[in-house]
């Protein structure tokens, strides 16, 4: 008989964080509740704020959470490439971390729009700031490319939000959509995943 291992504090914790990015990429830092996670992670309401604190600290810890994978992302690419390869390369690990990790970038998509929240705002224009500089300082890229890495990530977002991916097969407008924002990269978006129904 199959033994059922008990997850520690650690683990729940990561499990409620994957269960947060999923609902709020699905519902907006707004509108989802800490029940709603709750649910997702199959845990208590009262457990998803025993571990984060409030609803106020778990967007917080999403927030920099997503914005540490990209920049972690873009660290990896930049390690692996040489400087006139990167831009591809970086669009190329930015659509990975949607395949890795569903939700994360629509997530980060809320916020940057979140300009005047109290909470996210700041938290959102520090983590925009900090990739970009890791893509200039790290990266060697002139301001000009780093914008325009920045420039097609946030058209990815868009595109993802939209879940154009679904239409690729069907109507090539779409496809040829895609083909411009990352060339060489579109299976990238064709097999990324739509958010849930």
């Amino acid at each position: 008989m199959e033994q059922r291992t008990r997850l520690n504090s650690d683990e729940r914790r990561v499990a409620v964080r994957a269960a947060a990015i999923r609902v709020f990429a699905e519902k907006g830092f707004v509108a989802a509740t800490t029940g709603d996670i709750a649910r997702d992670a199959g845990v208590s309401q009262p457990y998803v704020i025993h571990l984060f604190g409030s609803k106020d600290a778990l967007v917080a810890d999403i927030v920099g959470y997503a914005i540490q994978r990209v920049v972690d992302a873009f660290v990896a690419a930049i390690d692996a490439h040489a400087p006139d390869e990167l831009p591809a390369h970086i669009g190329a690990a930015y659509l990975g971390l949607f395949q890795e990790e569903e939700g994360l970038l629509l997530c980060l998509a809320h916020a940057f729009t979140a300009g005047a929240d109290p909470t996210i705002g700041p938290l959102a224009r520090e983590g925009f700031v900090r990739v970009y500089r890791t893509l200039v300082d790290q990266g060697r890229l002139s301001p000009e490319q780093a914008g325009q890495v920045l420039a097609a990530g946030m058209l990815s977002n868009v595109i993802l939000g939209l879940q154009l991916p679904r239409e690729y097969d069907d109507n090539q407008m779409v496809r040829d959509l895609l083909a411009a924002v990352y060339p060489g990269n579109v299976e990238l978006f064709k097999n990324a995943t739509a958010p849930r129904e």
